[in-house]
């Protein structure tokens, strides 16, 4: 009869714990994928008794969500520092900072893509994981809000619809890595960053007309 191996546990600070139980929930999101993953898994990951993460969280959704918003505050944040590094510069040149930051080996690695990409299909399947993601994806764009709305300012832009500019470009970044997560193969992050310069140029050539509020109800109507 086999006998399973012993696990030995460490006590830690609660907050390391949870920082180790975080770590070892993307492990198992990237090994297994949300539905072939469990707290028993992860437990194991982390060297655990199961009992424990009770402690914590609620369950394997609640282990998710507190995964999810950990990465997307680590994103956001080196996304703000890259833009308040080109403060003064002029808001174009802080779009230039956010690309090439959403572009950047940091962000665009396989473990954090692919941990993305379980996460989106996760959003989905509980509340907890759909809570979580809203509210992130809220502060993400609100980042493109405010720095396309003082464009707008900047370029005397009347009735510019930057929240639908927003979520314009959030998609388009989105899919990009979406595309790069699947296959890295089919554009460099030079590229990526050249296809969203791409956008913003479309915007300053006229296309911001298309974003404006007057034009925006025509199309809703």
């Amino acid at each position: 009869m086999k006998v399973a191996p012993q696990v030995n546990f460490t006590r830690m600070d609660p907050e390391v714990r949870k920082a180790h139980l975080v770590n070892a929930t993307l492990t198992c999101l990237k090994q297994h994928g949300f539905q072939g993953m469990s707290v028993r898994k992860i437990c194991a990951q982390a060297g655990v008794s199961p009992g424990l993460i009770s402690h914590h969280y609620s369950g394997k959704d609640a282990l998710v969500a507190e995964a999810y918003q950990t990465i997307t505050r680590k994103v956001m944040g080196q996304l703000r520092v890259a833009m308040a590094e080109n403060v003064g510069e002029g808001v174009r040149t802080q779009l230039s900072a956010f690309f090439q930051a959403s572009f950047s080996e940091k962000l665009l690695n396989t473990f954090l893509l692919e941990a993305w990409l379980a996460f989106w299909g996760a959003v989905k399947t509980a509340d907890t994981i759909r809570e979580a993601h809203d509210k992130s994806y809220k502060e993400y764009r609100s980042i493109l809000e405010q720095v396309l709305e003082q464009l707008a300012l900047e370029q005397g832009w009347q009735q510019f619809n930057y929240q639908l500019a927003a979520i314009s470009l959030t998609a388009l970044i989105d899919g990009l890595w979406l595309e790069h997560g699947l296959d890295p193969e089919t554009f460099t992050p030079a590229q990526g960053v050249l296809i969203c310069e791409a956008w913003v140029d479309g915007l300053l050539a006229g296309g911001y007309q298309r974003l404006c509020q007057s034009e925006a109800a025509q199309l809703n109507a």
